[in-house]
């Protein structure tokens, strides 16, 4: 695969999302859906495909027509209805709330815009009325395959779960795409020059405007300068088992500045805090959070790891990969239909560690994600201890996502498996 070939691809056209198959099915049974995630990240391109009509709220004419009489505005039509940028007029919100109340025909409104309303849940009148999808940045089954396919995990006891392409990356192309990101800004530039300028400009929106936007009403107004350097202090530690306070300590600052920007970075969706698993069978396991930037483009530039430092420096490039897999299995447990919990596993002396832990019903499956390109044994040894420790019912699989070219099994119920057959190969159908 040439490793290039998606990114050349989202110039041209709309990219088919993962998401689109959870928005469509919930448009056909819920009135009103809201689609959150980061800044740029393509929640309104995606958002316009589905719907009839759109209210712009970024737009003065638009946003005024909202102002003079919410309900009216809303009740025009034609459905689906996108209201986008909802923040610039909030009051929108309690119109599509009395909408619901008054009429629960499917299909009505899609909203999106900025995720603050986690900041500011106890006034949220959505609660109970909006299905949400969280959409991320894009991702290899989006660039190189197929988003329409079902989910990894609603897939997942199909014996081609996983399907190799023909011609995988190897370590530095997928490092490439690992630096790459996957913000569709980022996957247009024209070269690494370009993309830094969008990384530089993204970051600094995100430290001024949205800082200033999600600060608005709540206190004395907050450093950007600060507000950066925590979100630098995540990317340095992204793919880390780390406490708050070596975050805050990275960064500087006290602890109630610090925890108030966490809240803030965590309602943007920049930042991921998995959790960890916990297990009644396994004891002395860490309640630790596994920290993510949520992508690895943006947080290599954060950090200031280029392609250079990347190849020469094992650890830098570990957490690159990890970051950039971790995204990869975000989306997917995002867009199964089966609800996904998506965790770490460290035991607290450190003896036994998984990158990931995926939990769907009773079950759980595995994930290790190493940079090489030919796993043994040893690499499998911590899921062998799972899956010994486990259930036979229980265990659904240990895998280990490599850099290598070839899919197959190390032991029982644990396989070794590239990285890039979590996006399998392109299908005629898929959007380009």
């Amino acid at each position: 695969m040439n490793e290039a070939a998606g990114i050349v691809s989202a110039r041209d056209g709309y990219i088919a999302r993962m998401a689109d198959r959870t928005l469509a099915a919930d448009l056909v049974s819920w009135p009103a859906v809201m689609i959150t995630g980061p800044r740029a990240v393509g929640k309104t391109t995606t958002a316009a495909k589905h719907a009839e009509a759109a209210l712009r709220l970024d737009r003065p004419e638009d946003a005024s027509i909202v102002r003079d009489d919410p309900d009216a505005a809303i009740t025009v039509g034609p459905f689906p209805l996108l209201l986008d940028e909802w923040q610039h007029t909030p009051e929108v919100l309690g119109a599509v709330k009395r909408a619901v109340d008054a009429d629960q025909r499917p299909g009505r409104y899609i909203v999106t815009g900025s995720a603050r309303n986690d900041l500011i849940a106890g006034a949220w009148p959505g609660t109970g009325r909006f299905l949400d999808i969280r959409m991320w940045p894009l991702t290899g089954r989006e660039l190189f395959g197929d988003a329409s396919q079902p989910s990894l995990f609603d897939r997942w006891d199909s014996p081609d779960r996983f399907e190799v392409p023909a011609d995988p990356p190897d370590v530095l192309g997928y490092l490439r795409l690992a630096l790459s990101g996957g913000f569709p800004g980022a996957l247009r530039a024209a070269d690494d020059q370009q993309r830094e300028r969008w990384m530089r400009s993204f970051v600094d929106v995100t430290t001024t405007h949205d800082l200033e936007e999600f600060s608005a009403g709540r206190g004395r107004p907050r450093s950007p300068i600060r507000f950066r350097r925590y979100l630098q202090s995540y990317a340095l530690h992204t793919a880390g088992v780390v406490p708050d306070s070596a975050l805050i300590e990275a960064a500087d600052l006290d602890r109630k500045t610090a925890l108030g920007y966490h809240d803030i970075l965590d309602a943007q969706r920049l930042v991921v805090d998995v959790p960890a698993w916990r297990s009644n069978r396994l004891r002395r396991l860490t309640s630790t959070p596994k920290r993510y930037v949520c992508d690895s483009g943006v947080g290599a530039w954060l950090a200031q790891i280029d392609f250079d430092a990347a190849r020469r420096d094992p650890d830098a490039r570990g957490r690159l990969f990890d970051t950039y897999v971790a995204a990869q299995l975000r989306a997917e447990a995002e867009s199964a239909k089966v609800p996904v919990h998506l965790h770490h596993l460290r035991s607290q002396r450190g003896e036994h560690e998984i990158d990931v832990i995926a939990e769907f019903g009773f079950r759980v499956a595995a994930f290790e994600i190493k940079s090489a390109s030919a796993p043994s044994a040893k690499d499998a040894r911590h899921l062998i201890w799972l899956r010994d420790s486990l259930p036979p019912d229980q265990f659904a699989g240990g895998v280990i996502l490599h850099t290598g070219r070839h899919r197959r099994w190390i032991d029982r119920d644990i396989e070794a498996v590239p990285i890039a057959a979590l996006w399998g190969q392109r299908r005629a159908s898929a959007s380009a």
